[in-house]
C-alpha cells in the first residue's frame, strides 16, 4: 500500500534521493553547503513524494525545538502541579512550550518516554524520577534538572529541599511541647527526601534523650490509604501515640480522614504535624501544623538552571550544581502541649 503524504517523513525523502536527513533538512530549510545538484535531486523527490515537512521532523536534525518537558510520578499530588505551574511560567517567558508527562510512579512507563519521539525531541527535561538506579539517569543524554528526588551520581543538576531538617524541626516541635510517644507515617526511602525526613525524626528524637519505638514507625506507601491504615492502626493499638508526624502531604491527609472516623479531635486526642501544605489540612479546625516547602519555587529554580544550562556553554555545564532550599515550619493549632 503507497503511503498518503501525511505518512512521508523525511527519512523516506533522504532514502529515496540517496542522501541523508540532514542534507534533506537542509535544503527544507534553504540553507548552504548543499550543492545545487543534489539540492535539484531532493526538491525533484520532495515534488514527487508530495512530501509536506513539519517543523517536529525539521527540528529533528535542527535538534532545537523550543520545547521543554516535566516528567512527574502523577499530577493529582499538589505538589507536583505546583512544580510544574513554577516550571510553566519561566518557561513561557522564555519562550519555551512545555509537555508534562506522568508516569504512573512506574519505570517502565519513565523509560518509554525517554526512548520515544517526544523524549528525545525535547531540548531539556526536569524530571521528578522514579527509577532508583544513578545509571538510568546517567543515560540521559538531553540537558536535565533532578527536582525533589535526587540520587548521586545520576550526572545532573538538582533542585532540592532540606527535608533533614523540616523532619527535624517538626519532631522537635512536638517534644516541645512534651509528647514522647511520637509516630511516624512514611513511604519508602528509596530517594534522598524519604531518608532524610526519616532521619530527621531519629536524630530529633536522639538529641532529645528519647528512643525511638519501631512500633511507632509505620512504613508502606506515599499514599493517602497508607495515611489512612496506618493512623488507624497508631490510634486503635494498646498505648497509640500522643503525636504522630506524616511525611507527605496525602499521608497526612488520609491521617486527617482517620482521626475524623475514629471520632477523635486534632490537637486534643492526637497531635499531627505534616509535611508539606495541603487543602485539608488548611481547612480543618484546628488547622494543621506543617513543614511548609516552597513547592512553585521549586519550579522556578529547575526551569532557570535548565535554561541556563540550554543555553549555555558546555565547559560552563561541567560541574554539578545540587540548589537546596529552604523549608518553615508553620506553627498552628495541631500539637497539644501535655506539660510547660
Amino acid at each position: 500500500m503507497a503511503k498518503t503524504n501525511k505518512e512521508i517523513t523525511i527519512k523516506d525523502v533522504a532514502k529515496q534521493a540517496g542522501v541523508s536527513v540532514a542534507t534533506v533538512s537542509r535544503v527544507m530549510n534553504g540553507r548552504d553547503r548543499v550543492s545545487e545538484a543534489t539540492r535539484k535531486k531532493i526538491l525533484k523527490v520532495v515534488e514527487e513524494m508530495n512530501f509536506v515537512p513539519n517543523t517536529m521532523a525539521a527540528s529533528m536534525v535542527n535538534k532545537k525545538t523550543n520545547m521543554l518537558s516535566v516528567v512527574v510520578p502523577e499530577i493529582q499530588n499538589p505538589f507536583y502541579t505546583a512544580v510544574i505551574g513554577g516550571m510553566v511560567e519561566v518557561a513561557k517567558k522564555e519562550g519555551f512550550t512545555t509537555l508534562v508527562v506522568a508516569t504512573n510512579s512506574d519505570e517502565a512507563e519513565e523509560e518509554e518516554f525517554f526512548e520515544s519521539f517526544l523524549g528525545k525531541n525535547v531540548d531539556g527535561i526536569i524530571l521528578i524520577g522514579t527509577h532508583k538506579d544513578a545509571e538510568f539517569y546517567r543515560n540521559i543524554r538531553k540537558p536535565t534538572i533532578l527536582v525533589d528526588r535526587y540520587i548521586n551520581d545520576c550526572g545532573h543538576d538538582g533542585v532540592l529541599i532540606d527535608n533533614f531538617r523540616g523532619a527535624y524541626e517538626a519532631t522537635k516541635h512536638f517534644v516541645d511541647y512534651g509528647h514522647e510517644r511520637i509516630a511516624i507515617i512514611d513511604g519508602a526511602h528509596d530517594f534522598n527526601d524519604g531518608k532524610d525526613r526519616y532521619w530527621g525524626y531519629r536524630q530529633a528524637m536522639h538529641e532529645s534523650g528519647l528512643t525511638p519505638d519501631p512500633a511507632y514507625h509505620k512504613q508502606g506507601s506515599w499514599l493517602e490509604e497508607d495515611g489512612y491504615r496506618f493512623t488507624t492502626e497508631l490510634m486503635q493499638s494498646e498505648q497509640p501515640p500522643t503525636a504522630i508526624f506524616a511525611a507527605n502531604n496525602v499521608i497526612c491527609t488520609g491521617a486527617i480522614k482517620a482521626i475524623r472516623d475514629l471520632n477523635l479531635r486534632i490537637g486534643e486526642d492526637i497531635s499531627l504535624i505534616g509535611f508539606d501544605e495541603n487543602e485539608l489540612a488548611q481547612f480543618v479546625q484546628p488547622r494543621v501544623t506543617v513543614v511548609s516547602r516552597p513547592t512553585r519555587e521549586m519550579g522556578i529554580q529547575a526551569a532557570e538552571m535548565l535554561i541556563q544550562k540550554i543555553k549555555g556553554k558546555p565547559k560552563e555545564q561541567t560541574k554539578l550544581k545540587k540548589m537546596i532550599l529552604d523549608v518553615e515550619l508553620k506553627k498552628f493549632g495541631s500539637v497539644k502541649r501535655l506539660k510547660t
